[in-house]
């Protein structure tokens, strides 16, 4: 299981990737487990995002 290569368009194609990516990943982990793993990368997109807000203002 590799890591999914997403566009720079980031579309709907991307999202499937990632999700099948999670869930193959997630098969093997306790409910905390998962919990803690999405929100490591909810923490990693916000962080994304609010770089990019204070950019375009």
């Amino acid at each position: 299981m590799t890591k999914p290569i997403v566009s720079k368009d980031f579309n709907l194609e991307d999202i499937r990737k990632i999700r099948e990516y999670n869930s193959l990943r997630h098969v093997q982990m306790t409910p905390g487990e998962i919990i803690e793993d999405t929100q490591k990368g909810a923490a990693v997109v916000l962080k994304r995002l609010r770089q990019s807000e204070k950019m375009s203002v």
